[in-house]
Formats: C-alpha cells, sequence, structure tokens
C-alpha cells in the first residue's frame, strides 16, 4: 500500500472516530463541559490574590471578611485605642469581620460552634507594659479545624498590628525628637516584593498552565482507553483488520483522532482562563502549541500501551484513572513538588504531565524562549518516540489476537 494511500486511511479513521465521537451527544457535552466545570472549580478554588506590602498598607488575601472576636481584658486608655485602631483597618482593608466579646470563654464558644473563626486578646497589663516603654502582648487563638484557613488569618492579623505597632513607634520616637527618621530607626530595612514579570500580579496564572496540561492527560487518556476498548469490544476492530489498510495506518488515525480532542479542550481551558481569570499568555503562542502536541503524544502511548493490555473496557479505564488521579497530586500541578518526600519527586519528574505543565508554565507566564525549555521538549520528545514504539508493537499484536 502506498504512503498516500496510508495517510488517507489514517485521515478517515480519525475523521470516523471524531464522527462517532460527535454523534455520541452526551459523551460530546459531557466533553466540553469537563474542561469548563474543572477550570471554574479550581479558579474559584484558588482565586486571584495580589502582593501585598505592610508598610504601604496594601494587604491581598483570598479570604474576606473573616469572622473575628475581640476580648479587652485591659482597662486602660492604650487597650481600648488599639483596639479601635484594629477594628477600623480591618473594616478599611475588608479582611476581618470584627465581634467585641467581653470574656475570652464567650468568645471561644463561638468558635466551637464556627461563628469564629480565631479570637484576639489584649490581656491585663497592656497599657502598663507601654507606659513603661515596654513590649506588650496580644494573645490569638484561631480555629484550627481548617489549618490553611487559619494560617491565612492569622498572617491577615499579624500584619494589621504590625502596622498599628509601626505607627506607635514612630509616635515614640518623634516625641523623643523631631528630627529624627522615624521609619529608618523602628524599620531600618523594608520589603518590597516586585514580579518576575511585569503586570503579573495573579497566582491563577501560575496554576493554569498545570490544569492545561491535566486537561491534555486526563482527556487523552479516557478518550483513547474508551476508544480502542469500545471497538475491541463492539467487534467493529475486526472490520477495519480486513480492510485493506496497514495497521500503522489504524494507529495513526486513533492518535490524530485524540489529538484533536486533547487540543480542543486545552485551549477550551487557555480560552476561560483568559476570559475569567485574568491569564495572559507572555510567550510564544507556537512553542505553547508545541509542548501541547508533545504532551499529547505522550500521553497517548502511554494509553495505548495500558489499553492493550487490558481485556476490556472497565479494565482499561480503571488503570488510566491509576495514571491520571496520582499524577494531579505528584507532578507539581496542584501542590508544589517540594512538599513531597524525596522519592515521590523521582516519580513526579518521571510522568511526563510534569514536563508539560513545566513547559507551558514557563511560555505562558515566564515568557521562555525555546533553549530555555529545551529540556523539557527533549524529554517530552523522548517519552514520545519511546512510548509510541512500545506501544504500536503492542497495539498491532493486539489487533492480530
Amino acid at each position: 500500500m502506498s504512503f498516500s494511500n496510508n495517510v488517507k486511511a489514517s485521515l478517515d479513521i480519525a475523521f470516523k472516530d471524531l464522527l462517532y465521537f460527535w454523534r455520541m451527544k452526551m459523551l460530546f457535552i459531557a466533553f466540553l463541559t469537563f474542561p469548563v466545570i474543572l477550570m471554574f472549580l479550581f479558579g474559584f478554588m484558588f482565586p486571584t490574590v495580589g502582593t501585598s506590602n505592610v508598610y504601604s498598607g496594601k494587604i491581598s488575601s483570598p479570604y474576606s471578611s473573616v469572622p473575628i472576636g475581640i476580648v479587652v481584658e485591659d482597662g486602660g486608655e492604650l487597650a481600648y485605642n488599639i483596639a479601635d485602631q484594629f477594628k477600623q483597618l480591618s473594616a478599611s482593608t475588608g479582611l476581618l469581620k470584627v465581634k467585641d466579646f467581653s470574656s475570652f470563654e464567650a468568645a471561644r464558644e463561638k468558635i466551637v460552634s464556627g461563628e469564629l473563626k480565631g479570637v484576639i486578646v489584649i490581656p491585663n497589663g497592656f497599657t502598663k507594659a507601654l507606659k513603661s516603654n515596654t513590649q506588650a502582648v496580644i494573645i490569638v487563638t484561631m480555629d484550627d479545624t481548617s489549618p490553611q484557613l487559619s494560617s491565612a488569618v492569622y498572617s491577615e492579623i499579624s500584619m494589621l498590628f504590625k502596622m498599628i505597632s509601626s505607627g506607635i513607634s514612630t509616635s515614640f520616637l518623634i516625641s523623643i525628637n523631631e528630627q529624627v527618621k522615624a521609619s529608618f530607626i523602628s524599620e531600618p530595612i523594608s520589603i518590597e516584593r516586585r514580579n518576575l514579570i511585569a503586570g503579573t500580579t495573579s497566582s491563577f496564572e501560575f496554576l493554569a498552565p498545570g490544569f492545561m496540561a491535566l486537561n491534555i492527560i486526563m482527556g487523552t487518556l479516557s478518550g483513547l482507553a474508551a476508544a480502542i476498548a469500545r471497538e475491541k469490544e463492539q467487534g467493529t476492530l475486526d472490520g477495519i483488520l480486513v480492510a485493506p489498510i496497514s495497521s500503522y495506518a489504524i494507529i495513526t488515525g486513533k492518535v490524530l483522532a485524540q489529538t484533536v480532542r486533547g487540543m480542543i479542550q486545552a485551549f477550551m481551558v487557555l480560552g476561560i482562563s483568559i476570559a475569567f481569570f485574568g491569564v495572559k499568555v507572555y510567550g510564544s503562542f507556537l512553542l505553547m502549541t508545541l509542548i501541547m502536541l508533545l504532551g499529547v503524544s505522550s500521553f497517548i502511548g502511554i494509553g495505548i500501551i495500558a489499553t492493550t493490555m487490558a481485556p476490556e473496557q472497565e479494565t482499561a479505564m480503571t488503570l488510566i484513572m491509576l495514571l491520571q488521579i496520582p499524577s494531579m497530586f505528584i507532578c507539581n500541578i496542584l501542590f508544589p513538588i517540594e512538599q513531597l518526600p524525596k522519592w515521590l519527586q523521582v516519580i513526579g519528574k518521571i510522568m511526563p504531565l510534569y514536563y508539560t505543565a513545566d513547559g507551558l508554565r514557563k511560555v505562558i507566564v515566564l515568557n521562555a524562549s525555546f533553549n530555555q525549555i529545551s529540556f523539557d521538549i527533549i524529554v517530552l520528545l523522548l517519552y514520545s518516540i519511546i512510548t509510541l514504539s512500545i506501544s504500536i508493537p503492542l497495539f498491532r499484536k493486539a489487533l492480530t489476537r
């Protein structure tokens, strides 16, 4: 059979698979809906958070109007003054919703019942300590049943009190000597954070490329497993086998169909990220497309191997899920890979999803050039060659069983 006839046969098979996919309306709608749900779910789960600068009074947080109680045990004027300043800052920044309580026990009951997320206590002796030029202490108790929220809100409370404390220091130093540079003495070193790429203010910009890669792997692997296993179970593969076309043309057709599906989902994710979550593409569009194509081809090889090893569709889908679910957590998509133990980091870096997400992240967010992501490209290219080289003979063997 000539090369041109093989190409035509591959395109016909790809078209047949995509047409079959189009005719399965329920599956097609679910295919289009899945990335939409996933992106909105993760987009709101990891909201846009700008940068903070406590020295300029700019505080950004994913949480707002968090209910907090405050108890002023000290009867001194300074204690009430600090409490009032804290409440005003909380309201002006929109971070906390502060409510007064007469005692810690009363506030604690509200934490237990879930009405408060923390309590601030200004203890006895607070005013006396400040008037005697001694460091005063404020006690903060958080609702630790939600560690992530507790940690974030505690940081917000600390920053607000740092702003108040800085004001007290400045006033004190000016009262000693009006000529003194109070800001220098109270805070000789200040920190200002600058973004790596000008204009990148959204943390979701760093997460979106990972979700694009995740959609590619989930869509491609699931679609491939279903397409091959379905043909095997329905017996339609026998009809293709008796046709005067090579097995390579069959495989190429299947791969083409899944590549089209994977790319559609990836671009849907990118479109949603740009339209609703402020994500910008700073790098080359062609380079981004190349990474996605290599990612799809890497996953297809793995998908064919898993599918041809499975005797029926259910087993194939289970094997695919076994690849998909752990990849979400160990390939630097949802969580930093650095927080995993070393041996699990090694496993995560073996997966092609890690390099697809890394390459996309560098191109989309950091405007990386071809040379700067050449390692990711080489790994994905090797992955594609090796897995397809293994999978094609396996697939041909499965066809002739």
